[in-house]
């Protein structure tokens, strides 16, 4: 089991919110908490520290008195702001996670531990799908994926299959998973938010 000692989330808030009218979605409220406040009460039992790494709302990030990484590359995907945010890591293991899955399961970093030793890196199955962004990586493979950038890689789906990563299965778990794009979602978010017991 990794030690949440040895573990730096980096929390990728710079996603341009198109489908959502350009909002940035971790600052979306539901209800009284906005989708950020959710996300690192997740987060802090499981990690270290928690590191943002975001492109834009700087200062209201700063209201919440972490380490702030603006992201060098905010037009070149999820990636660019990974390699970013990997520099600001010092601890051996770093978890990645999106910030617009706002029920995000606290059980993470235990379910995906022994994959990640066993790898370098684990990666949840969850919701019918691979959660390409949701990443335990240790310092060696985070190395390889800087690099696979810098090589003009630009997706962290195709790092994962070329370097043949094993997921792991979390299918139970995929509600934990969901994430905000639309109005519909958002909707749908502030209805999970108000009935704690379903997320």
């Amino acid at each position: 089991m990794i030690e949440a000692a040895d573990i730096t989330a980096l929390l990728l808030c710079g996603g341009k919110g198109a489908r959502l009218g350009g909002q940035d979605k971790p600052l979306l409220s539901l209800g009284s908490d906005k989708i950020i406040d959710h996300l690192l009460t997740r987060l802090k039992p499981q990690t270290g520290e928690i590191v943002i790494s975001c492109s834009r709302n700087v200062a209201r990030y700063e209201a919440y008195e972490l380490r702030i990484v603006v992201d060098e590359a905010p037009d070149e995907g999820p990636l660019g702001g990974l390699q970013s945010a990997f520099k600001a890591v010092n601890t051996e293991w770093a978890l990645t996670c999106p910030g617009d899955i706002p029920f995000l399961t606290c059980e993470l970093v235990t379910r995906l531990s022994l994959d990640a030793e066993r790898q370098g890196v684990a990666v949840p199955f969850a919701d019918n799908e691979r959660q390409n962004l949701c990443l335990l990586i240790n310092r060696k493979r985070r190395n390889e994926l800087v690099a696979f950038y810098a090589q003009g890689g630009r997706a962290v789906k195709r790092w994962l299959d070329i370097a043949s990563i094993q997921s792991t299965d979390l299918s139970e778990l995929g509600s934990s998973f969901f994430n905000v794009n639309t109005a519909r979602e958002l909707e749908e978010a502030i209805e999970r938010s108000n009935h704690p017991n379903q997320s």
